[in-house]
């Protein structure tokens, strides 16, 4: 499994590792880095702290050309095939995409189970041997992974009554969401987020389920007036690799490669925290009006977990043994750093 491999990989020095890039015979290797997203994102900026590191030890003996606003014409949903085949090398993949390869990627965005990114951390670490052994299984190599930062609705109005949910056209990005609004009394369309803006523009939705730095990236606030903190889910983007590609390359670049997993993650959940904040703000200066969740009434909030109750246990009737081995371990997990 991965995680256990970069244990005994770290043996190596950077010093050795950095004079054994100098030899020609490993210079030269390229790949490319799909991403439906943009640079600008946090998927992209995860992806430019990881190629920055890597670079750092590897040098030129593997470059890895960033892709991103769907540059190579993939989506998030067409990732797994893709790196499986080898038609691209890497890819940073909104997981949540990928339900219907397996039901276990819908994990993080199963409504309301991580309500704060320490959470949805503890989520991903809980569910990371799961993760790994999916895409070993299918060709591939997981290396870290970008949460979303929590998702809310944005829409014409505030969502602080029952009653504002109702026939709400709202786009949603997995089955989970369009499974939870649906069971809201709302009207949810599953939009690729290279299809959002063209939806809105021509009255397809009036509503977006997707989080504040979503909203900013794509200004919504030129569509909608109302962001309404919900603390939903915090989907995950997940950065695999083909396995062939990355047994072929030199062992240095494999444990290099390896190596900065742990600092990539933590540079991810952080810029996540950050980018609230940020995008809260960002958002206000347009004119967007935010409704925090403690201004939300509590019934709105049992409505919308009610609803989304549906989908965890639809969840673990599919995932079985797999589900509620990793829910068990992720309450485990918040009960010690609780």
């Amino acid at each position: 499994m991965t995680f256990t491999r970069r244990t005994f990989m770290q043996a190596a020095t950077a010093t050795g590792a950095l004079s054994a890039f100098a030899r020609p015979a490993l210079a030269n290797i390229r790949w490319d880095m799909a991403d439906e997203y943009g640079a600008q994102a946090l998927s992209g900026k995860a992806s430019t702290f990881f190629l920055s590191e890597l670079e750092k030890k590897v040098g030129d003996a593997l470059t890895i050309t960033y892709q991103g606003g769907g540059a190579l014409g993939y989506k998030s949903v067409d990732h797994f095939d893709a790196v499986q085949d080898g038609a691209v090398q890497a890819a940073v993949t909104l997981v949540t995409q990928l339900g219907g390869i397996d039901p276990f990627f819908n994990l993080s965005s199963l409504p309301f189970i991580a309500s704060t990114p320490e959470e949805a951390f503890l989520l991903w670490q809980a569910a990371r041997e799961e993760y790994a052994k999916i895409f070993e299984d299918n060709g591939m190599v997981l290396l870290w992974a970008m949460p979303n930062p929590p998702s809310g609705i944005n829409a014409p109005r505030p969502i602080t009554s029952v009653d504002a949910l109702k026939d709400l056209r709202i786009r949603t990005y997995d089955v989970n969401g369009t499974e939870t609004m649906m069971n809201a009394g709302a009207a949810p369309l599953q939009v690729a987020w290279s299809d959002l803006i063209p939806q809105l523009s021509t009255g397809g939705i009036d509503a977006v389920l997707t989080s504040a730095d979503g909203a900013m990236q794509l200004s919504l606030w030129d569509y909608v007036s109302d962001f309404t903190e919900m603390n939903y889910a915090m989907g995950l983007f997940m950065c695999h690799v083909n396995k062939d590609e990355f047994d072929a390359l030199p062992e240095e670049v494999q444990a290099a490669m390896l190596e900065i997993v742990p600092a990539c993650d933590a540079y991810n959940w952080e810029i996540m925290r950050d980018s609230i904040d940020a995008a809260y703000a960002k958002m206000s200066e347009n004119g967007m009006k935010i409704t925090l969740d403690d201004d939300v009434p509590a019934e709105v909030f049992d409505f919308l977990k009610a609803a989304g109750a549906k989908v965890k246990e639809g969840w673990l009737a599919e995932t079985g043994d797999r589900g509620a081995a990793v829910l068990a371990k992720f309450e485990e997990l918040k009960a010690t750093a609780g």
